[in-house]
């Protein structure tokens, strides 16, 4: 009886390890910036569960995001809610935006 308990606690863990996702997180998570756009300092911070924000000195969006390998589709709430999709890369402390539709602002920003 006590093999047959262990075995199922053994099960019971791994099966709540694989749960947790081991496939290395968001990319996108955290705090992103860049400097000197046309609309002055932009902020990206992505919550790492599918939300994210996006401030400048010109305007505030918030909104949902989903990642598909190397894309990212951004749907922001309100008046501009056309999803729009980006290539992205992440290379140590940088991230690179650029639209796919060619009417989007491409972004290259540092991890805050």
């Amino acid at each position: 009886m006590k093999k047959f308990l262990s075995v199922i606690c053994c099960l019971a863990i791994i099966l709540s390890l694989a749960a947790c996702g081991g496939g290395g997180g968001d990319a996108l998570k955290g705090t992103w910036e860049q400097a000197g756009t046309d609309y002055g300092t932009v902020t990206w911070k992505f919550d790492g569960k599918g939300g994210f924000t996006s401030e400048s000195d010109f305007f505030d969006n918030k909104g949902t995001y989903t990642i598909d390998g190397s894309q990212v589709t951004i749907t922001r709430e309100g008046d501009f809610a056309d999803p729009v999709v980006y290539d992205f890369a992440v290379s140590g402390s940088s991230l690179t935006l650029t639209a796919t539709d060619g009417l989007a602002p491409d972004y290259d920003l540092t991890k805050k």
